[in-house]
């Protein structure tokens, strides 16, 4: 069996023109109207296949495709159809396309599996509208929930106000937790959003892993003071001495990390921001990302240590404060496993490779059985409207999910975490 890829193609095409602006760009915002268009045509579409969808408490949009044995736990496939800011084709919907591929393959067979199967589409991963992402599949995991009838969108709306737009209770959101023996496995489909699949010419991915982060608000005070009339030599510039630990972040990453580990300092702030004043404090936000926990403390550990060093030699002082963390999230062996063996069923080459970005199985891996499909993203691109993954890509993509999904249907998971 195999899917109709010129189908995938279609529907992907479809769902991008929900989420068409003014301005000529497509964005899918969560909660959005363009997301409601999204989410109901794909609805429609299982609906002309016969396979009932219901909406759980928190948004999650399911179709289900029952199997021989209604008792057994369902095979959950899916990802997400918001999209960040003016996002690209790819991102989230190749997952949901794929679920819902199989779903048309198994049904043109007239094809039975044993569990049965389910289409997920995740409710606002990528969490720009709020500020948090993740909010579907931590409902469904029993997350605590950091969220608020109170809280602000960019627009100013209230959470509770966008929410009973679209048929939701903020207060109710948590009842979307799902009991963990109803789900066999999870298995995720999705664009690489790197580009080690594309510079290797590997057209699939088995992830190992998905990166842990470990976020960070560092301050340095110095002395704002003059600038024409303060000579360098007595100088407490807290700009400068941040300039010079942001210069040490890549070489300690390159001594304590490997090709995947990543840190970041994406944003900086200075006081009192004058043309003509020395930034007496300077503020900034580290972000460290890796598979493994004892690297990222490495990291860390180096780092402040360094700012501290340079701090000490220039006389000013340092603020060092964690202000998230995330633990790196394994995906399952028998997943992975089940993967490996659908891809070599195919005869596709593949690889096996970590993800540095956040995804919805990053709290499914703690919940059930996860494993993780990518296909290439075309130069590394993603996020934005000039992602780009080939159609022969997403259809390698698509066969080996439907193959692993036929290897799990008849796999023993494990019952516990």
């Amino acid at each position: 069996m195999e899917v109709d890829v010129k189908k995938v193609m279609e529907h992907l095409n479809e769902i991008y023109e929900c989420g068409a602006q003014p301005d000529g760009t497509f964005t899918r915002m969560a909660y959005s109207e363009e997301d409601k268009k999204g989410r109901e045509l794909f609805q429609s579409w299982f609906e002309k296949l016969g396979i009932p969808t219901r909406t759980d408490a928190a948004g999650n949009l399911i179709a289900r495709m029952e199997g021989e044995d209604p008792s057994l736990p369902a095979i959950l496939v899916g990802s997400h159809l918001d999209t960040v800011p003016d996002g690209g084709k790819y991102d989230g919907a190749v997952g949901c396309m794929g679920g819902l591929a199989v779903c048309e393959t198994l049904a043109a067979e007239g094809k039975k599996l044993r569990h049965p199967l389910e289409v997920i589409v995740f409710t606002d991963e990528e969490g720009f509208r709020f500020g948090s992402g993740l909010t579907g599949s931590s409902a469904l995991c029993g997350q605590p929930l950091d969220i608020s009838p109170d809280d602000l969108d960019m627009d100013g709306k209230t959470r509770k106000e966008v929410f009973e737009n679209c048929g939701l209770s903020v207060e109710r959101a948590a009842e979307a937790r799902r009991d963990p023996k109803s789900i066999h496995c999870f298995i995720e489909l999705h664009v690489e959003q790197g580009g080690t699949l594309y510079k290797k010419h590997i057209p699939v991915g088995i992830v190992s892993s998905i990166a842990g982060v470990s976020r960070y608000e560092v301050k340095i005070t110095g002395e704002a003071n003059h600038a024409g009339s303060t000579l360098m030599e007595d100088r407490k510039d807290a700009l400068v001495t941040a300039a010079q630990f942001i210069t040490q972040v890549p070489k300690t990453v390159e001594e304590c990390g490997n090709q995947y580990t990543v840190a970041t300092v994406g944003t900086i702030k200075v006081t009192p921001n004058s043309v003509n004043v020395i930034p007496g404090s300077c503020t900034f936000h580290l972000e460290i990302r890796d598979q493994h926990a004892d690297v990222m403390k490495e990291i860390e550990t180096k780092l402040k240590a360094y700012a501290e060093e340079l701090c000490a030699r220039t006389g000013e002082t340092l603020s060092w404060e964690q202000i998230s963390y995330h633990a790196p999230a394994p995906m399952h062996e028998p997943v992975k496993q089940a993967i490996e063996t659908a891809a070599k069923k195919i005869g596709t080459e593949y690889v096996v490779l970590p993800s540095g970005a956040f995804h919805d199985s990053l709290l499914m891996t703690g919940f059930v059985p996860t494993g993780m499909i990518f296909v290439p993203s075309e130069k590394g691109i993603s996020h934005s409207r000039y992602e780009y993954t080939k159609e022969e890509d997403i259809e390698r993509g698509c066969n080996v999910l439907m193959q692993t999904i036929l290897e799990a249907d008849n796999m023993e998971m494990p019952c516990s975490f």
